[in-house]
């Protein structure tokens, strides 16, 4: 189907374009961030069309829920973007072996994992 439902009830249907599976990039915290006891991963979504993107976060390879913040896609020319935020203390950051951004579109899933051990 090319109908997708958001959070929020947004109803979002694109017709007609070719299908593009998502770049998907996943970055750490900045050094600052963490001085301030806060740890922002950002996974930017990208070059994908059409527009409906599902996004979920493991730590460890389990589902997180809490702190996440995923925009609406927009367009850039003639594919989409979006990006998700996950909100940690830098507690929690350091307390996982490995974060992953897990991205479904059109039934396919592109998985991105980021290690904290990898990134001091």
């Amino acid at each position: 189907s090319l109908c997708y439902v958001f959070g929020g009830g947004t109803k979002v249907t694109v017709l007609g374009q070719p299908k593009s599976t998502p770049t998907v990039t996943v970055f750490p915290p900045s050094s600052e961030e963490l001085k301030e006891n806060k740890a922002t991963l950002v996974c930017l979504i990208s070059n994908f069309s059409p527009s409906g993107v599902t996004v979920a976060w493991k730590a460890n390879g389990t589902p997180i829920t809490q702190g996440v913040d995923t925009s609406n896609p927009t367009k850039e020319g003639n594919k989409f973007m979006a990006s998700s935020f996950l909100h940690l203390t830098s507690d929690q950051w350091r307390s996982h072996n490995s974060f992953t951004c897990q991205v479904t579109h059109e039934g396919d899933t592109v998985e991105k994992s980021l290690s904290p051990a990898e990134c001091l």
